[in-house]
């Protein structure tokens, strides 16, 4: 079997009739990507309870084990790989993209250059994250940068915390693999089980009477244990292999293997500004109660959010094998664009309904969310989900610098914006404000460019066999 890799050629080159003959010329999906999607969403949906009853049960044991108002700032720990998706420079979206166009990973030499390096250098960047990690320590930091603290022992539990999520930025590789490979049904499964090592990991805590700021230890430890289970099966369903971590002996320039990940790592530069940047603002002009509501409802949106996130990550991988028709593109487009925002319309009310029942529920009645603020939420759920499918269309490279121009500017609106009403308005008044610049600097520009960005594009460089066999390199 031999690799394939992209070379400049005529627009008409037999390589590019080929690819595109091969994926269909309407907006209809072939067998695999409807089985996709329609197996991930079903998985999702599944999955849901049972994440939502592992993060209830995490959630009310850890209210317990810190109290209401140290609870607010482990969230914020917890949750730092939210705060922080920019740790993978946007290469976790270039992997997706590469395997998308391969018709088989394990036995094409470009992809495989693609993937490896990525391992690569997000073990690089992993390494960076520990080390800056034990520079705050050793400087006691952690208080300044985060802006509360419960005690001495912050400085080491939080860099323990910190090193965890540094080794999950490259074992986070294999979702992406997964999603490009169209198997987003087993990233799912590994979503789902990450929520399930961390409700082991916090009950056994819990059980041995430990207290206070270590429960942000349990999230992020989960979430690597799950992301280790998740390369595995990766690498196995891929067909990839160790081949991955093998020294490389083709003669593929690795200089642009990743093309585009520089405007997709600014992309995840803006993505805490939609919903974690917020903890930060709170936990310093507002009240340690008021963050612990963000904090609590934030978890009950996530429920909602990952439902409609890991669908909407489905349709990656078909907008990438549609580069080359524009106009199917443009319908399929619209098409997801009204259905993502309609369904999650229906999706609202029952959380603004819920929510503070589940809240007054989760916390034993030490935390209350108002309506006002499962509202914003709601709001915030509605114009993110319109927005969805316009961030898994736009991973050209010149696409994605657009995509981060205007989530830049999200993300000054956001920032000002709360810090302008933290202080009076508290979480629901960051929500809602995130909501409107959502509207204006993303939700708007998607309508009014995104048709016209597509019929420009440029023809794809065609896929072509370079004759060199993968085989060889895993002997």
């Amino acid at each position: 079997m031999t690799g394939r890799h992209r070379r400049d050629e005529e627009p008409g080159a037999i390589g590019a009739a080929d690819d595109s003959s091969a994926l269909g010329h309407s907006t209809v999906l072939d067998p695999a990507e409807r089985r996709a999607i329609v197996l991930s969403t079903l998985f999702r949906i599944a999955g849901t309870p049972v994440v939502a009853l592992a993060g209830l049960i995490s959630t009310g044991l850890v209210i317990r084990a810190t109290g209401p108002a140290t609870y607010g700032l482990v969230a914020l720990v917890a949750t730092i790989g939210l705060l922080l998706p920019f740790a993978d420079l946007g290469i976790g979206a270039v992997v997706t993209s590469a395997t998308s166009r391969s018709r088989n990973p394990g036995s094409d030499v470009y992809a495989l250059e693609v993937i490896r390096r990525s391992y690569r250098v997000l073990s690089q960047v992993s390494l960076v994250v520990i080390g800056l990690a034990v520079v705050v320590m050793v400087f006691d930091g952690w208080g300044t940068l985060i802006g509360l603290t419960t005690g001495p022992q912050d400085r080491l539990v939080i860099t323990v915390a910190v090193a965890l999520f540094g080794l999950t930025i490259p074992a986070g590789l294999g979702l992406r693999i997964l999603i490009g490979v169209d198997r987003t049904q087993l990233a799912v499964v590994v979503m789902v089980s990450n929520s399930l090592f961390a409700l082991i990991v916090t009950a056994g805590m819990y059980l041995t009477g430990v207290q206070g700021i270590w429960y942000v230890v349990p999230p992020l430890a989960g979430a690597l244990i799950g992301n280790l289970t998740g390369t595995v099966l990766a690498l196995k369903v891929s067909g990839l292999g160790r081949a991955v971590f093998l020294r490389s002996t083709s003669r593929i320039p690795t200089r642009t293997l990743l093309e585009g990940s520089l405007w997709l790592f600014v992309v995840s530069l803006g993505i805490p500004f939609g919903l974690q940047a917020q903890r930060v603002v709170l936990s310093h002009l507002s009240t340690p109660v008021e963050l612990s509501r963000y904090a609590l409802m934030a978890q009950l949106y996530g429920l909602c959010w990952s439902v409609f996130s890991m669908a909407a990550l489905t349709f990656w991988p078909i907008f990438v094998k549609r580069r080359g028709q524009a106009e199917q593109t443009v319908r399929l487009w619209i098409i997801t664009t009204g259905a993502f925002g309609a369904l999650a319309i229906l999706a609202a009310a029952p959380m603004i309904v819920a929510s503070p029942w589940l809240a007054q529920l989760l916390s034993g009645g030490t935390i209350d969310v108002s309506i006002s603020l499962a509202a914003s939420f709601a709001m915030l759920l509605v114009v993110q989900c319109f927005h969805l499918p316009s961030g898994m269309l736009l991973t050209k490279p010149t696409e994605a610098r657009w995509q981060a121009g205007c989530l830049t500017a999200m993300a000054v609106v956001t920032t000002v914006a709360s810090i302008s009403v933290a202080d009076e308005y508290g979480a629901a008044g960051v929500v809602a404000v995130t909501a409107v610049a959502v509207v204006l600097c993303q939700l708007i520009p998607d309508l009014t460019w995104i048709p016209r960005m597509v019929r420009r594009r440029e023809p794809e460089s065609p896929v072509i066999s370079t004759g060199v066999p993968v085989a060889s390199e895993r002997a």
